[in-house]
């Protein structure tokens, strides 16, 4: 188990403070996302933390054996890596703690504000229990406070000058190695598979993630099966991680040390994170409430007859209006971007690169989308959702009010979709057509600008 000192904590505390955290979209963990990697006032801490787990195993990358050679680079780096383990172990649980209060205290007054929209669209008794908020984070950060997730269990040590082709043939270490002849030097990587196993009184079963990091350039891959509620602290397996080092001879062995020890900070950024098993972090907790009221309209009655089209974008819709509340547009644009743009599951670190570097190794590649655009279509409900946040935005409680009226007073049922045409349409004084078609391209335009503006 490890523990913290009073001192360590503090530190932790202090460098969040001191750390910028971005907006980018793609940061997938709290650690990557705060740049712990890019500031070097980790490094500058690193005596108070405590270290992470036991010692860990030097080996010779060409023997296999336990290294033996004489190496200050080498000798730093086995010395230093537990503590930068230490410290980035004990800033995810502040991180992750801070990041669940945060949206656990907005998630309960959009959730009761919700709720009774909801409830004034006839649409009743919407509410989430607290003991169901993020049931997975929760259970990983327990884990996580008992004891650490990775064990570092060997540095591997190559030496330049000793690399080459033919001489690492049938070497299974140096499968994590590769020449590129793009920069005429090595590359080296981290493949770690992380797997939970749940067990009930019936069933046994067995979910497993895996990343890989290419630790030079910071580009990798992650693919995970979905992870069930029903776990518990036990079900996580400890990771064994290898990491491999390449010293060279004729470069300054400070700044050698200098160099892998930022890149270890960088690396583990981006890999320590079990946290993404929920979801990535620019998607994690978000839209989860209007889900919700989703499930929960779905098993009620309503007096309209198009219940596929209507609920989605009704539910939506009401969750936008208070999401502009409490957040403001940027949530929701920010959101749909995430969603639309940036939704590749299998990135890990700062591009996609599956690491397909032996033969046998086929893993697919992600390609992102190029010119990216926004259509918005009445005929689905992500369109129409879209139509009515714009008649919200321009005329606000007016069609609100029209809206709710309609639909409350109903006697039977009618089509949901051609009501909310009737309220665009008397709220806007132009025919509905018409008005949607403006009203879509105002929003469509309107993500655009926002994604080209966020993107920088």
């Amino acid at each position: 188990m490890l523990h913290f000192s009073a001192r360590a904590k503090q530190v932790a505390f202090s460098l969040l403070l001191i750390l910028s955290i971005p907006t980018a979209v793609w940061s997938q963990s709290a650690l990557s996302e705060a740049g712990v990697g890019d500031n070097s006032s980790f490094l500058f801490e690193l005596e108070a933390y405590a270290k992470y787990g036991g010692d860990i195993d030097v080996i010779d990358g060409m023997t296999g054996k336990r290294y033996h050679r004489s190496n200050d680079v080498v000798k730093a780096i086995n010395a230093s890596f537990p503590k930068i383990m230490g410290g980035l172990h004990t800033m995810l649980l502040v991180l992750e703690l801070k990041h669940m209060e945060v949206h656990m205290t907005k998630g309960i007054e959009h959730t009761k504000k919700l709720g009774d929209l909801a409830d004034s669209f006839g649409i009743k008794r919407f509410m989430v229990e607290d003991d169901s908020w993020f049931l997975k984070e929760r259970r990983i950060l327990a884990r996580l406070r008992k004891e650490p997730f990775f064990q570092i269990k060997e540095l591997v040590v190559w030496h330049r000058d000793e690399l080459s082709s033919i001489g690492l043939r049938g070497n299974e270490r140096a499968k994590n190695l590769r020449f590129n002849p793009e920069i005429l030097d090595w590359e080296r990587r981290v493949l770690t598979e992380w797997e939970v196993n749940i067990r009930t009184r019936k069933s046994f079963r067995r979910v497993n993630k895996w990343q890989g990091l290419n630790l030079d350039t910071n580009r990798g891959f992650h693919i995970s099966d979905g992870l069930p509620t029903n776990i518990s602290t036990s079900s996580f397996r400890e990771v064994k991680v290898s990491y491999p080092i390449i010293v060279y001879s004729d470069r300054d062995e400070q700044e050698q040390i200098d160099h892998l020890q930022r890149l270890i900070v960088k690396n583990m950024s981006y890999l320590y994170d079990p946290f993404s098993w929920g979801a990535k972090r620019a998607t994690r907790f978000r839209g989860r409430i209007a889900g919700e009221l989703l499930k929960h309209m779905k098993d009620r009655s309503y007096r309209v007859t198009d219940r596929e089209w209507f609920d989605p974008t009704i539910c939506n819709f009401l969750n936008d209006v208070i999401a502009l509340e409490i957040y403001g547009l940027k949530e929701i644009y920010d959101f749909y971007v995430v969603k639309r743009f940036d939704s590749n599951p299998n990135l890990m670190g700062e591009e996609m690169d599956p690491l397909n570097w032996n033969p046998g190794e086929e893993r697919e590649t992600f390609k992102k989308r190029t010119n990216p655009k926004v259509r918005l279509n009445f005929n689905n409900p992500t369109g129409a959702r879209f139509a009515m946040l714009d008649a919200y935005l321009r005329y606000g409680d007016v069609f609100l009010d029209n809206l709710r009226l309609k639909l409350t007073s109903l006697e039977t049922k009618e089509a949901g979709r051609g009501i909310i045409e009737e309220s665009i349409s008397e709220v806007s004084g132009v025919p509905a057509k018409t008005y949607i078609k403006a009203g879509l391209k105002a929003q469509a335009d309107g993500i655009m600008r926002f994604h080209e503006q966020s993107s920088g």
